[in-house]
């Protein structure tokens, strides 16, 4: 693989020379042609540029090039053997010449391309064009001296425009070399950046219309001020130095470069045919004219390129600087979000705990007040549940013995009248006796007396079995209940604060529409409370809102779809303002004043319809007027959920 790399490379620098030693012969030819003094001195030589760029570009290893270039031009033009010897002397130092200054060069400025820096382009100029080409003109003069093909008398006039011409050909020539190889070793992506697509990224249709017109007028003025200068001998030459400094601020360097060439030929053209400016009686002084005219422009716009060069170095290091900077504040204000985002996010954690611990905290106390309620409905239905049992007894003691009690008072009572009838003359204590306790009204009033002892007897007995009924102690779990029954006990304990008295009529109408129900599998003690809620707050309404004689309770009962029973409670207690309707289930919300409630009867009532029995509690209110307290009950259950 390595000697095929080898072969490779091998062949590409024996084509590169092959190259670089044809269009050095073809360049030094086309310069002979110019050739106006004695021993073929040429006013510029351009393979001198050439030389110089070549090596500049790729190296020592091309000096072969050079010298069968150099070479080669007298084997064309003049192949007699004092020609020959003449040219392989010369060929020595057009090849010793390149090398040396491109070394100077190199070693100088540490690159190829010496056109980023003004010192760069004073070291290109000192080096490659002053210093360097005293070798070549050297050996060539000495050369055309010996072979007598110059007399030594013009051994310094010979050397000056020999120097002078190789001068003119590397200041000429070799940046239009180096500028436009640089321009197309670039990659095509790099080339478009440096090319018109860095314009269009910078500047709309508009000013690129504006450029195209700059570029045609600087052309047309480029070739007026020519014409004028070096084809109609104005001197004019030197407004040449705005144009080129107009073309190095306003175009690329190849372009640039490439003015700088045209210029110095047209300039050598109008000289040579006696057209330019530059034009003396003296045609070595009038060369001398031309070549400083070179340099100056040369030089000059050489600089201003480089001077160009550093300030956009400079300003791309500002950009990248700056862009450095802007990414290093997007970096540091990315972190700054980035940990704004994470106090935030902990600050909404702590709000969120603070919001749980806030919501346990509600939770304990609700569940607080709920097991304070639930205990105190145990400890009623206990104590409840405990009077009805002890009354129990007694009572139905006094009523299972009222009947017997009622028989033998009958049986007393016949056996007077037995007395009566068998002793028609009493004793007459017995007559003031029976006198003095009128024993006929005793007669007919014992047994009312006994009736309305057995009256109360039964009265007692409901009462008890409606205690029973509400407590259903023995009667914890789900069962099957008739729903009625619950409404009338629960009114029964309530018709205290119904009724009234006995002897007066009844405060509070009660107003019942029953429907045929089927039992509800419920749980029954429970249920009975949610009742009892219901009906005291109604009750409660009434009594702080409702006339005296106006108090209405409407308890209706029906079956609905989908197995379900509705029990509606509706008072005319003067309705429950809007603001208030939306908190009634709240848990310790009250509008009654402190020591008359908890807040905790219709939250507790809410949950055990709701959660417990799976059912619905609806209010339904109209400000002034009424209200209507709606439970809906599934008449099965499957499972219910039992709270704390």
């Amino acid at each position: 693989m390595k000697r095929r790399l080898g072969e490779v490379q091998f062949r590409q620098n024996v084509l590169l020379i092959g190259a670089i030693a044809f269009v050095y012969c073809v360049l030094g030819i086309l310069g002979l042609k110019l050739a106006v003094l004695p021993g073929g001195v040429t006013a510029v030589w351009i393979p001198a540029g050439v030389g110089l760029g070549a090596v500049l570009i790729w190296g020592n290893r091309i000096w072969p090039g050079i010298t069968l270039g150099s070479f080669g031009i007298s084997v064309v033009v003049d192949p007699s053997p004092v020609s020959l010897a003449i040219a392989a002397v010369t060929a020595v130092g057009n090849t010793l010449t390149p090398l040396w200054g491109a070394g100077l060069i190199r070693r100088l400025t540490h690159t190829r391309y010496p056109f980023h820096r003004v010192n760069e382009v004073f070291i290109l100029v000192g080096c490659g064009a002053i210093a360097a080409q005293t070798i070549s003109a050297t050996l060539g003069i000495l050369a055309l001296c010996v072979a007598q093909w110059v007399d030594w008398s013009n051994f310094a006039q010979s050397w000056v425009t020999w120097w002078v011409s190789n001068v003119a050909g590397v200041l000429i020539f070799t940046p239009v070399l180096l500028t436009w190889h640089h321009f197309l070793s670039q990659s095509w992506q790099q080339r478009k950046e440096t090319r018109i697509f860095s314009h269009l990224r910078k500047i709309g249709g508009q000013e690129l219309r504006s450029l195209r017109l700059e570029s045609l007028s600087w052309f047309f003025l480029f070739d007026g001020v020519v014409s004028l200068a070096f084809w109609y001998g104005y001197p004019v030459e030197y407004l040449m130095i705005p144009l080129l400094g107009w073309a190095a601020f306003r175009f690329s360097e190849r372009w640039t470069t490439l003015a700088i060439a045209l210029t110095g030929l047209m300039a050598i053209a109008g000289t040579i045919l006696n057209r330019s400016s530059f034009v003396r009686d003296n045609l070595n002084a009038s060369l001398l004219f031309l070549e400083s005219f070179i340099g100056v422009i040369s030089v000059t716009t050489l600089v201003l390129i480089a001077v160009l060069q550093e300030r956009r170095h400079a300003l791309e290091g500002l950009k990248q600087a700056k862009a450095e900077l802007e990414y290093r504040v997007i970096e540091r204000t990315q972190q700054l979000s980035q940990a704004n985002e994470q106090l935030m996010r902990q600050e909404i954690h702590l709000t969120e705990k603070a919001e749980s611990l806030a919501n346990a905290l509600r939770q304990v106390k609700q569940t607080q007040g709920q097991l304070i309620h639930n205990e105190k409905m145990i400890s009623l239905g206990q104590l409840v549940a405990g009077i009805a049992h002890e009354i129990n007894n007694p009572v139905s003691f006094i009523y299972s013995n009222l009947s017997p009690a009622t028989d033998y008072f009958q049986d007393i009572l016949d056996l007077l009248s037995l007395y009566q009838e068998k002793y028609q003359e009493p004793d007459p204590e017995i007559v003031e006796l029976e006198t003095q306790i009128d024993l006929p009204f005793v007669k007919k009033d014992l047994f009312k007396l006994l009736n309305s002892m057995k009256s109360g007897a039964d009265r007692i007995q409901r009462i008890v079995l409606s205690l029973r009924n509400f407590s259903r102690l023995d009667e914890a779990q789900l069962k099957a209940v008739d729903i009625h029954e619950g409404l009338e006990s629960t009114l029964l304990i309530l018709q205290h604060r119904i009724q009234g008295s006995e002897s007066s009529p009844p405060r509070i109408e009660v107003i019942k529409d029953y429907s045929q129900l089927p039992p509800v599998e419920c749980l029954a003690g429970e249920l009975n409370q949610v009742f009892m809620n219901l009906l005291t707050n109604a009750i409660d309404a009434i009594e702080a809102h409702a006339p005296a004689d106006s108090g209405r309770l409407h308890i209706q009962t029906s079956e609905v779809e989908d197995q379900k029973i509705r029990i509606a409670i509706t008072d005319n207690g003067g309705g429950i303002p809007p603001e208030v309707q939306t908190k009634i289930f709240d848990p310790f919300f009250t509008t009654k004043p402190v020591g008359q409630g908890t807040g905790l009867g219709l939250y507790i009532s809410y949950e055990m319809i709701v959660q417990k029995h799976h059912g619905t509690l609806i209010c339904h209110s109209e400000p002034g007027v009424s209200t209507t307290f709606e439970i809906t009950l599934p008449l099965r259950h499957t499972a219910l959920s039992i709270m704390p």
